[in-house]
């Protein structure tokens, strides 16, 4: 097997079930809900609740704080 064959292998073999998992996962919706404010300013703080059919549900915010 040449060089760039068993390069193609490594990478499809570390990519493929990451893509199969997130392939598998539907987005039905998203909700945005204002929680708060960011820490030391007042711009608003949002939190991102990403509901999927068949998977669990993915939470992020919009400040780090």
């Amino acid at each position: 097997m040449s060089m760039f064959g068993k390069l193609a292998d490594r990478l499809l073999a570390a990519v493929a079930p990451a893509t199969e998992v997130d392939a598998a996962c539907i987005l039905l919706r998203r909700e945005t809900v204002q929680v708060g404010y960011c820490a030391g300013t007042r711009v608003a703080r949002y939190r991102y609740t990403y509901v999927y059919d068949n998977c669990a549900d993915r939470v992020t915010y919009s400040c780090s704080a």
